[in-house]
């Protein structure tokens, strides 16, 4: 435990972001207040200000195991309550630009749950910290600051319809899409960020099942994702607490699967694989079907910034907010979680007397981590001629090797293993381009001009994963 602590830290926002801050600060400040509109959520219930916490969620290797570092035994706690770790090649059935992946175990587990079963453990968990108070029912109107907008002091909040100041040394704004930090960085006579976005207007419909007894599914989760760009159409199931099934569909340019039974079992048969329309239509529904629209992955680069307050951090879907069909939003919150932490650290050892240059240094952070998972999904979604966003020079070339990568995935386990890491936050994008990735990527892209895709990978049959459990 550090001798010196800051005074009072303020945490907007009580979502995974904002718990995970504020486990982060607990240890270097006095006192940690989290600001929430919602009320303090329930274990199965979706918060208000969440609305997408109904749908299906996953923690990469990246977060779950930050997760652990943060609140020690927390992994074995959610198994024992129902959530599975999983290994995300063995135990996933996943079908993505035409081909089934390999199904050899790969050691890279992947957490699946219900995203308010897992924040209510954390939850739980911030909450016996003994110097962190959660407030619910409150908003934050604005924030306070000294007479020259250079430095955050606190926040002007209300409750009950009552406004009032709370003072602060560090003010976390993890308020997630809705924030207002753009326009209050306007309003304190500060330049606006610049933002990158690509927009394909996501829509996504989901509802718990209870599985068919007689179904004895070889998978945990079940992925459809589209083949670029020719169909953008998908469908997950994935085994959670209770035994249950949750299931999403979801479509791109305003195609989504209706919130009514038959128009959601219309969709799932649409899909171009018939395996998870085969598993619904067996399936007892356990609630109503909720629809959920994202309209574009979001950007805001706090970090170009040549002037910003001291004292104000930023972070979660705040700043960089993913398409949520990659699964990477909740593990990058809790890198940008990590990132704080050892920002903090660093002030404490270097100027335990003072929080100046700390924003802006986790500012620089924040943005390298955000870098690889961006470019990882947009230059996915890039590939749709309807999507909107920037295509820098060369992207064609990029997209035609990602495509031989996913192609190539089907039938070389190494390979797959590799875009895994690239995907589960493990890995830069060196380990898909060392010469044992791209010699074959490459070869598959020389073999695809005379030979068709089924000739050269699984396009069809879903794969068994090698040994005889699931």
């Amino acid at each position: 435990m550090p001798g010196h602590r800051f005074g009072r830290a303020v945490v907007m926002g009580g979502s995974m972001a904002g718990l995970l801050s504020a486990r982060a600060l607990a240890d270097h400040f006095e006192k940690v207040v989290i600001l929430e509109r919602d009320s303090l959520p329930g274990m199965h219930a979706a918060r208000k200000g969440a609305p997408q916490g109904t749908h299906v969620h996953v923690m990469l290797d990246a977060g779950h195991r930050l997760l652990e570092r943060f609140f020690p035994g927390l992994l074995q706690d959610l198994q024992d309550q129902g959530a599975a770790l999983i290994d995300s090649s063995r135990d996933v059935a996943w079908h993505h630009f035409g081909v089934w992946k390999s199904r050899v175990p790969q050691g890279l587990p992947l957490l699946v749950c219900t995203r308010p079963f897992l924040e209510w453990h954390v939850l739980r968990r911030v909450l016996a910290l003994p110097n962190v108070e959660f407030h619910g029912g409150v908003s934050v109107e604005g924030l306070l600051t000294d007479a020259s907008h250079q430095r955050v002091t606190g926040v002007r909040l209300k409750k009950a319809g009552v406004e009032e100041p709370l003072e602060a040394a560090l003010v976390v704004d993890a308020t997630g899409r809705g924030s207002r930090a753009p326009q209050w960085l306007e309003a304190l006579g500060h330049a606006r960020p610049d933002e990158e976005q690509v927009r394909v207007d996501l829509a996504y419909t989901t509802r718990l099942y209870e599985p068919p007894a007689h179904r004895q599914e070889d998978w945990k989760v079940l992925m459809q994702y589209p083949c670029p760009p020719v169909n953008w159409r998908a469908g997950f199931i994935s085994r959670v607490e209770g035994d249950r099934w949750i299931v999403t569909l979801n479509g791109y340019f305003g195609e989504h699967a209706p919130a009514d039974d038959e128009g959601f079992l219309a969709f799932a048969r649409s899909l171009p694989q018939p395996d998870l329309y085969a598993c619904l239509r067996e399936a007892r529904p356990l609630g109503p079907l909720t629809l959920h629209k994202v309209k574009e992955s979001r950007w805001r680069h706090y970090e170009r910034l040549a002037r910003f307050p001291e004292n104000w951090i930023i972070l979660g879907d705040a700043v960089c907010a993913f398409n949520p069909v990659f699964g990477q939003g909740m593990s990058v919150a809790a890198q940008g979680a990590a990132q704080l932490l050892a920002c903090i650290e660093e002030q404490a050892r270097r100027f335990p007397t003072t929080l100046d240059g700390l924003a802006q240094r986790f500012r620089k952070r924040l943005s390298d981590t955000i870098r690889l998972p961006w470019f990882m999904g947009t230059n996915i979604d890039l590939q749709y001629p309807k999507a909107v966003g920037q295509r820098k020079p060369g992207v064609g070339v990029l997209h035609w090797y990602i495509r031989r990568m996913m192609e190539r995935s089907s039938r070389d386990a190494a390979v797959h293993r590799q875009f895994n890491r690239l995907l589960h936050l493990q890995a830069g994008l060196g380990a898909v381009l060392q010469p044992s990735v791209a010699l074959p990527v490459l070869a598959d892209g020389a073999r695809a001009l005379f030979m068709p895709l089924h000739a050269r990978a699984n396009t069809d049959i879903r794969p068994a994963p090698p040994s005889s459990s699931p």
